[in-house]
């Protein structure tokens, strides 16, 4: 059962991967509060810049009817606490947080005298977006109609956000009949800073529900560094080993997906923006020409090689290509009266700089698995220091640039079973390593390095 691991020294974790489930109550039709701590054997929980509620499934072995005896029918509320004592400060970290079966699946006997199946999970803003749509007039800063829609739809308490109001153009709209997280997307297509960066709505397991921008993150320090070494230095039950285990990368993969003829054909270094105003009949295209500039970086180097002749962009340099990609948008400039901005109009200044940021965001990406972590969250941002795989070169120079430096941690994967781990999607948009420097051998028997600049 995860109760809790048995990798504890008293009630502190021994291992970051350590934790101990406190409280599990799930909550019937009838309002009856049932403790199932000693039935759940697996609890997966998932966050992402990318989803507006966290989700999560628990795996149920029930010996004790307890499908039968509550009448589960799939809307139950579930109460959840998993903490852990911090072995060198005993401080208390913890996940708290409430949800609602979503659905419940994957039943089966396959044995006497027991069954299993898993709930799946889901936030209370969730739920509620399901039960309304709107079809309402809406003005302001986007930022704050998301905001509106969050406290006065979704239920969600003024407490729990944490929104940035601050988007580029106080706007006037009227949603179409959507639901409310489906308008909140619909906002987001064209939710801006003032520099044309991208904004997410999100939720993370700490408890808040956030609005920010990629600016927002990158502005941000960063929260912990991880180290991907083959070898620990430490002994198991000491601090020097929590610490040293609690910055490790046990394992790094990643489909990597560098392509530039992919990012070059999304408009991620240059694109045009082409308007039509239908109130005016104008037709705009000079000024709207984007070329890659102003992107706040994570890493010091640009995302793509800076060479003048490149014969696969018929010698023209990649980010000045801005034929190659066009985005086409309708605007009204009198739908609500001279100088009022409707719902389109941010995008016309705002495109190319924010697709550049959405194209180049996956320039580097990793999957990294990582004992766990009370504290981290998404949106936040991590180093990692990747080792060389040359043993020569892990003397002199042990650091892998291209692979190492900061990353914006886009989702985790929470684990709860026999030990507590994260399964982590980090992206970088640019990188620690300057690709103009390349690394040539000089042909010789006795090769040596020469960095070209």
């Amino acid at each position: 059962m995860t109760r809790n691991t048995t990798r504890l020294i008293g009630t502190a974790g021994a291992t970051p991967g350590s934790y101990i489930l406190s409280e599990c109550n799930l909550t019937a039709s009838d309002g009856a509060i049932i403790d199932i701590k000693a039935l759940i054997t697996e609890i997966t929980i998932t966050e992402s810049i990318y989803t507006s509620s966290i989700d999560a499934e628990m795996v149920i072995m029930d010996g004790v009817n307890l499908f039968e005896s509550v009448k589960l029918n799939g809307d139950e509320k579930v109460d959840l606490l998993i903490k852990r004592q911090e072995l060198d400060t005993k401080d208390t970290e913890k996940h708290q947080h409430t949800f609602y079966i979503s659905e419940i699946i994957n039943f089966a006997r396959k044995k006497n005298g027991s069954s299993s199946y898993v709930f799946r999970l889901l936030s209370k803003h969730a739920y509620v977006n399901n039960s309304k749509t709107l079809d309402q007039f809406k003005e302001g800063t986007i930022g704050s109609i998301i905001k509106n829609i969050c406290t006065s739809d979704l239920r969600i308490l003024p407490k729990d956000l944490d929104i940035n109001t601050s988007t580029y153009k106080n706007i006037k709209c009227i949603i179409p009949k959507l639901r409310p997280l489906a308008a909140i997307r619909w906002l987001n297509n064209n939710s801006f800073t003032t520099t044309g960066a991208p904004f997410y709505f999100y939720e993370t397991l700490k408890g808040k529900v956030k609005y920010k921008s990629y600016e927002d993150f990158a502005d941000t320090d960063v929260v912990a560094t991880y180290i991907h070494s083959p070898v620990l230095k430490s002994t198991i039950g000491s601090k020097e080993f929590f610490t040293e285990t609690s910055r490790r990368i046990n394992k790094l993969s990643s489909d990597l997906n560098l392509s530039k003829y992919i990012a070059s054909g999304e408009g991620a270094f240059a694109s045009t923006t082409r308007s039509i105003d239908i109130a005016t009949k104008t037709y705009k295209v000079a000024g709207q020409k984007y070329n890659y500039t102003g992107v706040k970086k994570l890493n010091a180097f640009d995302p793509f090689p800076k060479r003048n002749n490149n014969d696969q962009y018929g010698g023209q340099p990649i980010d000045k290509i801005a034929s190659g990609k066009n985005y086409f948008i309708s605007s009204n400039s009198l739908a609500y009266g001279d100088s009022q901005f409707n719902y389109q109009d941010p995008s016309i200044e705002s495109m190319g700089k924010c697709q550049a940021y959405l194209s180049t965001e996956d320039t580097i990406v990793h999957d990294i698995t990582i004992p766990g972590n009370f504290n981290l969250e998404s949106g936040q941002l991590i180093k990692i220091q990747v080792n060389k795989t040359s043993a020569a070169d892990n003397k002199s120079s042990p650091i892998d640039k291209m692979q190492s430096g900061k990353y914006l941690v886009a989702s985790i994967i929470h684990k709860f079973s026999d030990e507590y781990t994260l399964q982590v999607e980090i992206k970088s948009n640019s990188f620690h390593a300057d690709l103009n420097d390349i690394i040539k051998l000089d042909g010789t028997k006795n090769s040596t390095e020469v960095i070209e600049t």
